[in-house]
Order: structure tokens, then C-alpha cells, then sequence
């Protein structure tokens, strides 16, 4: 998972208008099943800004970070718009306020999205928001890729599995990474595989680099060695761009390693 820029971004103002207006009607509608059966007659709205949604990923799932073995994208709602289910399935009124908001939206593989279905819990004793309420309130289980915090909670390790980062310390942000990796399905078979060719081809690429890396400190003299070991650190370095494939997985296998000579790639990448 890597961090995504939704909320400095604005989609078409056209596209904005129309939600608005959507908003309006939700507003005024008398009960819930009409609620319901306005966002349904418009479920295409969403779909309208897939590829803008797309575009701020690089083409890639927001929470598996794959491109084609996730599954086809769906424009998710992190806040369910008609039902919000606790951990247990007790069933609490969605936020339809938000089913037209793009920054409740988020790209997700339909493997995930459909593991996820209505789910979101929060913390135990955290109230829900109420309609047009502020939602920093909440305190959501489910990690979210358009904090700036949560992708560094999901670490990933040789196996293809994803796990708490390392550095994690609290209980409840280590459940909320057990809980979103159980309820967004990342541990799909499909996925774990391709995370596993990802973590042997950095490792591979980190030894080359160290082994290039002692050999220009043998002999600082010889700018051989140190084109050498620069190409391997670019090769590390391609792995964890932002625009490839499971890039966090590679961040996951250089910083594994433990190496402080390491980490200038990282800051790099």
C-alpha cells in the first residue's frame, strides 16, 4: 500500500456539480429506501471518475498496489453508503452523504472489494458520525490509503504474506492491520505469489549492490567499480518507485535487511 494524494486533488467540475446535486436529493429524500433507490438509479456516477481515480495510482489497486491479479477495479466507497457492518456484522446505517463524495472513493480490486463488502468497524466505544458530521471523530479499523500513516502500518515479509510493520508497538494499530489484510483479502493467493517474485528480485538486486558496493570501497580509485555499484543502486532503487508493481513490497525487502547502508535508497526510491 502506498500513500494517495485524494484529498489535495479535485475531479472535474462538471463531475462535481452533478454529485452535488445528487447530494441535494439525498438530502430532502424522506427515508432510507428512497435514499437507497436514488443511489442505485445513479450507481454510475462512481464509475465516472474510475480513470481519474486510476491515474493517482498509477494504474494500480489503492490496497494491494497490483495491476492485473487483483482482479478488475472497482470504485469503492471506504465508508459504506448504505450499510456500515461492525467486525461481528451488527448492521448500522451507512453514510449515504458520502455515496457521491470522491473522497469517500477508492480504487480496489474486486477481489478485495468484494471480501470488504458493507464492513467497518471502529474501535470499541467510538461513536458513529452522524449524517454531515466530522468524521476525524471516528476512529475506523480498516487502514486507508489516502492517510498518510497507514501505509507504513502494513509491512510485507519472503513468504508474500502482509503483516504489521515492524516498528509497530500498539495493539489496537496492529489489530487494524490484521483486521484490513483479513477484510481486503491481501493475502490472495494470486497476490502473495507475485509479492514472492518481487521480494526475490530485490534481494537479488540488494546483494548485488553490496557485493558492488565493497568492491568500489576495496579500490575507491577505480571508476569501474563505481559506476558499477551506482547501476546496482539504481536497480534497487527501480523496484520501490512509486509507479511499479507492489513497490511497498520492495521497500519491505530493503528495509528487512537491517542495513544502514541501505538506507540512503530508501530515502531515494
Amino acid at each position: 500500500m502506498r500513500h494517495i494524494p485524494l484529498r489535495t486533488e479535485t475531479p472535474d467540475s462538471d463531475w462535481v456539480k452533478k454529485a452535488e446535486s445528487l447530494l441535494k436529493e439525498l438530502k430532502v429524500a424522506p427515508d432510507a429506501a428512497t435514499r437507497n433507490e436514488i443511489i442505485d438509479d445513479n450507481s454510475d456516477v462512481w464509475g465516472e471518475l474510475k480513470q481519474w481515480l486510476l491515474s493517482l495510482s498509477h494504474q494500480k489497486c489503492w490496497f494491494s498496489e497490483a495491476k492485473d491479479c487483483f482482479s478488475h477495479w472497482d470504485v469503492e466507497h471506504y465508508r459504506p453508503k448504505k450499510s456500515a457492518k461492525d467486525v461481528d456484522g451488527t448492521a448500522h446505517d451507512g453514510y449515504w452523504w458520502l455515496a457521491f463524495d470522491w473522497q469517500n472513493f477508492r480504487i480496489c480490486g474486486n477481489v478485495g472489494n468484494r471480501k470488504k463488502g458493507t464492513f467497518f468497524p471502529l474501535r470499541t466505544g467510538c461513536p458513529r458520525c452522524a449524517p454531515h458530521g466530522d468524521h476525524r471523530h471516528e476512529d475506523a479499523q480498516l487502514l486507508d490509503p489516502i492517510d498518510e500513516d497507514d501505509p507504513a502500518l502494513l509491512s510485507f515479509n519472503f513468504e508474500g504474506r502482509a503483516i504489521p510493520a515492524a516498528h509497530i508497538t500498539d495493539t489496537w494499530e496492529k489489530d487494524r492491520v490484521e483486521y484490513s489484510v483479513e477484510r481486503y483479502n491481501l493475502d490472495f493467493p494470486p497476490l502473495m505469489d507475485k509479492r514472492k517474485t518481487v521480494w526475490a528480485e530485490c534481494w537479488d538486486r540488494i546483494q548485488e549492490y553490496l557485493k558492488e558496493l565493497a568492491s568500489y570501497h576495496a579500490d575507491k580509485n577505480n571508476g569501474i567499480a563505481k559506476d558499477r555499484y551506482k547501476q546496482a543502486a539504481k536497480r534497487v532503487r527501480d523496484l520501490m518507485r512509486e509507479e511499479k508493481e507492489l513497490s511497498a513490497v520492495a521497500r519491505a525487502c530493503v528495509l528487512s535487511t537491517g542495513d544502514r547502508r541501505l538506507a540512503g535508497l530508501l530515502q531515494s526510491a
